[in-house]
């Protein structure tokens, strides 16, 4: 029996991907399906007659739940090479945990991840429900799975927009890259999307290596400070007596009372018209932790989620929240939204 070429047993392989995989999904006819199955079972004949030559392939490849069932939601073999990908890497660092138990979530929402290694006609980009909690990056394949496929943590990495990824989504692709470690690449729904998961990972990068200011206005008055120093070194004209005080170059103003904000008010009960469950947009988590002074302020930890019943009082910096059956005023400067809306 001959030597098949290895370029003979590659396009044999990709083509067999091809028919179980990429077209999979797409809306063919009856006879075209009919055509597809005949093709994929000779495929595997010629696969089976030449097992020396497919034998490294054949583990990957063959099998039949790949075409008996074209229905099943999502590609097998896809899977079956995620997992592979994931095993190759010695990955599950952290425990498995199902997608609805992460603790503080920073960010989460629909990426295409692209995978490490694809054939020609393999899939290069998979749909995986992602989110950012604490220092870890995980990925699964909806948001409802039980466990990650993956995780890693964005100890060390570096995050930035990567318009060169894709033609179709030049705007909303993104790398989170490290000298020493796997390059991640990912593509969001769109370019604003795809921004505030830069914003956020790069966010929680600083706030691990420190590098975020805690007060900014502060830094701005102590230049602005420095640059008044010399001020008090200007020699004064010598004079024998105090040169005398005009008292009629100053007017006396009438004096005005500051307005102090009102007094909040907090309602005793949220609305009963709006379904807390479903909305939202209206759930923030804290961003640090927050002890309330007052006795109408609520207390709270980072990653807490609050749900917020006003914003009347905006201008004053607070909002009206609910959190752990308690209602109260909280700093809006302390919370960001908790969904991707």
């Amino acid at each position: 029996m001959g030597f098949i070429p290895e370029e003979l047993t590659t396009l044999v392989s990709d083509l067999e991907t091809f028919l179980s995989d990429g077209l999979k999904g797409e809306n063919l006819s009856k006879k075209t399906k009919e055509k597809r199955e005949v093709f994929l079972k000779r495929i595997k004949e010629v696969k089976l007659g030449f097992p020396q030559d497919f034998k490294e392939r054949s583990g990957d490849d063959s099998g039949d739940d790949e075409f008996d069932s074209p229905n099943d939601g999502g590609s097998l073999h896809s899977e079956r090479t995620d997992k592979d990908e994931e095993a190759s890497e010695g990955v599950h660092q952290a425990p498995l945990i199902a997608a609805q138990d992460l603790p503080y979530v920073f960010k989460a929402g629909y990426l295409e991840k692209r995978r490490k290694d694809h054939s020609f006609f393999g899939i290069e980009w998979q749909k995986r429900w992602c989110a950012l909690s604490s220092n870890t990056f995980y990925y699964y394949g909806n948001e409802k799975d039980k466990q990650q496929k993956g995780e890693f943590s964005i100890d060390g990495y570096i995050v930035k927009l990567n318009n060169t990824l894709r033609k179709d989504k030049k705007e909303c692709c993104f790398d989170i890259s490290a000298s020493d470690k796997r390059l991640y690449q990912f593509c969001a729904s769109s370019q604003k999307e795809a921004e505030e998961w830069v914003k956020q990972i790069d966010f929680v990068l600083r706030d691990m290596t420190g590098t975020i200011p805690e007060d900014e206005d502060e830094d701005e008055d102590e230049e602005e400070q420095g640059m008044y120093d010399d001020v008090g070194s200007v020699p004064l004209p010598r004079s024998t007596s105090p040169l005398p005080i005009d008292e009629d170059i100053y007017e006396e103003l009438p004096e005005e009372e500051m307005a102090s904000p009102p007094k909040l008010q907090t309602p005793n009960q949220p609305p009963v018209s709006v379904d807390k469950s479903t909305d939202y947009p209206n759930y923030y988590q804290g961003m640090w932790d927050c002890i309330g002074d007052q006795s109408d302020e609520l207390s709270f930890k980072r990653g807490d989620a609050i749900y917020i019943l006003s914003k009347e009082y905006q201008n004053f910096g607070w909002w009206v929240g609910e959190f752990k059956g308690s209602v109260g005023i909280v700093p809006k400067d302390f919370l960001m939204q908790l969904y991707a809306v």
